[in-house]
């Protein structure tokens, strides 16, 4: 009986033991530096890459892409991504813009951005503003991981 009640013992605290390494290693997770954290430039570029060449004025594909992907690649903060976000929307053909909606508003609601969830908000303004046609056809698959993503910015 004895040996009985060392038994569920030693197994109570190694089952404890396990608990509570699993639930430190994973409160640890969320915490590590670069943990699949989205990057701002990298989220702009796909963006981009996802509308079709034919969205845009002929000044895109005349040097507007090379300087605006300049412009992307360094965003770092939440103001710099929402320039970027800006200086996207001069680029687009305004025909590609839904009913209702202004590119102009983007450029307006640019300045105002301090955090990133502005930015974020004024990216999926963005996308969320322009018409179906204005994107490849892999948009429509890609965009809820896309827009979540956005979210995932800090």
């Amino acid at each position: 009986m004895e040996k009985l009640f060392l038994f569920k013992s030693k197994s109570l605290l190694l089952l404890l033991a396990v608990s509570l390494t699993f639930a430190s290693s994973k409160a640890q997770l969320p915490s590590m530096p670069g943990a699949v954290e989205p990057k701002a430039s990298s989220l702009l570029q796909q963006f981009a890459g996802q509308l079709k060449p034919s969205s845009f004025f002929s000044s895109w594909a005349s040097g507007g892409k090379a300087k605006w992907l300049s412009t992307a690649s360094k965003a770092k903060d939440a103001v710099s991504m929402a320039q970027s976000v800006s200086l996207l929307s001069t680029f687009i053909k305004p025909g590609m813009a839904n009913q209702g909606f202004s590119l102009n508003s983007i450029s307006q609601g640019a300045s105002a951005v301090k955090s990133y969830s502005e930015a974020s908000g004024l990216l999926k303004n963005l996308a969320n503003g322009l018409k179906p046609e204005a994107f490849l056809s892999s948009w429509q698959s890609k965009k809820p991981a896309f827009m979540s993503a956005l979210d995932m910015l800090k």
